[in-house]
């Protein structure tokens, strides 16, 4: 008997392969919140965004300002953090922000 025949068998007996009691499955996460990074509100004046990037509902981006100060400035769950970062490290920082000392709630 192949799989496909056991599978019928079980349907038919009211049986089914996922040994989940029905009612218990734990319901999908709400999708995050879109972040619109190109909005001009976003960027504060004197700085311009050199990258963005969002996942999951956390987002991130790499700013400098007319001196050429890089930062990096996380959002998620609507708490926002902005670190100074040197610029030699700044796409680090951008990349592996939590490696940079970043402490938003999980």
């Amino acid at each position: 008997m192949n799989r496909v025949d056991r599978s019928q068998q079980f349907i038919d007996q009211g049986r089914s392969l996922v040994s989940d009691p029905r009612g218990t499955r734990v319901a999908p996460p709400a999708p995050p919140v879109a972040l619109d990074l190109s909005d001009d509100d976003f960027v504060p004046k004197g700085l311009r965004a050199w990258a963005g990037r969002s996942s999951d509902g956390f987002h991130v981006q790499g700013l400098v300002d007319d001196e050429g100060t890089t930062y990096v400035t996380c959002v998620l769950n609507g708490v926002s953090e902005t670190l100074e970062i040197a610029r030699e490290k700044a796409l680090d920082a951008f990349l592996h922000p939590f490696a940079y000392g970043f402490t938003l709630p999980l």
